[in-house]
């Protein structure tokens, strides 16, 4: 398992077994429920119109010295955290959990990212 993917796995079950400290959760909805059986182009639209606004609130919560991370640990468990927290489940879709709090390290820390050459193709893949 390569270090990035080691980072991102291991952090997921990380997060799921402390998530219950964290003091805020921000959970991102959008009007409507997406078709199981959604095309590639419905799904994309979709999830356009919000993830922007998700990293817009992480980066304002990171400018106030809050820590984030932009998960979707919960939705395997969505119609469950609906109905605990008043959601309207037919109508209404979570996209990501978003936990907030200070962070306990010295500093941030960036994720381990591969080489731009190793992700970026121009004008050929």
């Amino acid at each position: 398992m390569d270090v990035v993917h080691e980072r991102c796995c291991g952090l997921d079950i990380h997060k799921k077994l402390i998530v219950h400290e964290v003091p805020v959760h921000m959970i991102a909805c959008i009007e409507g429920r997406i078709p199981p059986d959604a095309q590639s182009a419905i799904l994309a639209g979709t999830y356009a119109s919000i993830l922007p606004a998700v990293w817009s609130f992480m980066l304002a919560a990171r400018a106030r010295h809050l820590g984030t991370v932009l998960t979707t640990v919960h939705l395997d468990y969505e119609q469950e955290v609906a109905e605990l927290i008043g959601i309207p489940y037919d109508s209404i879709a979570q996209v990501a959990l978003v936990p907030v709090a200070y962070y306990t390290g010295e500093t941030f820390q960036p994720s381990p990212r591969l080489p731009l050459e190793a992700v970026l193709h121009i004008d050929t893949w």
